[in-house]
């Protein structure tokens, strides 16, 4: 088809010139045809530099020989190697190389069709949210909780994450313990205390029985009876922490540290499988230690949660942070 089409278009200018010959007038061809003089004379100057050539009528490609700001091929091969290896969006990959100190990275848009080209990028289909976005002013103010269940058995038994999110900077605190109880709810809840830099004020969760009684602490026999205080709301009111349950049904409430296990299962879980349990803490401990530090982030404009601890009058001072 397109060999018929190219055919059709020789023939048609050819046409142009015989009917110029037939009426001795190039206006008078022009008007037949409704095309303009300037594109006659254009076809038929190549026509002649070709000595008759019929082939100089067909269409030549429009794209240019050299372009300044196409991607080199040894960046090109880089683009497709980081995204390989650590699975980042055209945005987070460029701030990750400019972090680096690499000079010359493309833009977003480059990249973008580096990757597109290389067939690295999958279309997620998601639908409109219409959600007010929000973000606590001070360190401390807000600390979502959360468990997430490690998505493969470590020494033939299911382990669980549990993980602490600052609202404000994006800091986390992660621990990861072989059961799910209130007991290990209440170590985590210490730990996360002594980890953070600053004061924590409020600890936000879901309705998890590892952390609130509403759903299974009421007596069946006595309804109108009050439901009793879970052991991890009275360890919070004992050390001056409020603790916040969201709505059921709605992690989004909690989007923050949920968006943050995503993280956690795309760029360590898929990449690191851990035979020991102790292993799998040691590399999760430096993976964890890598996103406060290092790892640049979409919220916070490329820039990391140590960062953006940083930015706050009583820790720019701050240089190293073990969580």
């Amino acid at each position: 088809m397109p060999h018929l089409i190219r055919e059709q278009r020789i023939r048609q200018r050819l046409n142009w010139f015989q009917k110029a010959r037939e009426l001795g007038s190039v206006t008078d061809a022009c008007c037949f045809f409704g095309i303009s003089r300037k594109t006659y004379y254009k076809w038929q100057h190549r026509y002649a530099a070709s000595q008759g050539d019929r082939l100089s009528l067909a269409d030549r490609s429009r794209r240019p020989h050299a372009h300044p700001r196409q991607v080199g091929i040894r960046m090109a091969r880089r683009l497709r190697r980081w995204r390989r290896r650590t699975g980042y969006g055209p945005r987070r990959l460029r701030w990750h190389l400019q972090r680096t100190g690499l000079r010359g990275v493309p833009s977003v848009y480059g990249i973008h069709r580096v990757l597109q080209r290389a067939g690295l990028l999958t279309r997620h289909r998601t639908r409109p949210k219409h959600r007010q976005r929000y973000v606590m002013p001070q360190p401390g103010d807000c600390v979502q909780v959360d468990i997430k269940y490690v998505p493969y058995c470590v020494e033939g038994r299911q382990v669980y994450q549990y993980t602490a999110l600052d609202d404000c900077t994006r800091l986390r605190v992660v621990r990861i313990f072989p059961e799910l109880t209130n007991r290990a709810g209440l170590t985590f809840l210490t730990m996360l205390r002594s980890a953070f830099p600053f004061r924590v004020r409020q600890v936000q969760t879901d309705n998890d029985a590892t952390f609130t009684n509403w759903y299974t602490g009421a007596p069946k026999t006595a309804p109108e009876r009050a439901v009793r205080l879970h052991p991890f709301t009275l360890a919070c009111a004992a050390a001056g922490i409020r603790h916040r349950t969201i709505r059921p049904r709605s992690p989004h409430l909690n989007g923050k540290v949920e968006r943050s296990h995503r993280i956690d299962g795309e760029e360590f879980y898929r990449v690191w499988r851990c035979r020991t349990f102790a292993d799998l803490q040691k590399r999760h401990r430096r993976f964890n230690q890598f996103y406060n530090t290092a790892r640049p982030h979409g919220g916070h404009g490329g820039r990391t949660p140590l960062e953006r601890l940083r930015q706050f009058a009583p820790f720019r001072g701050l240089r190293r942070l073990y969580l």
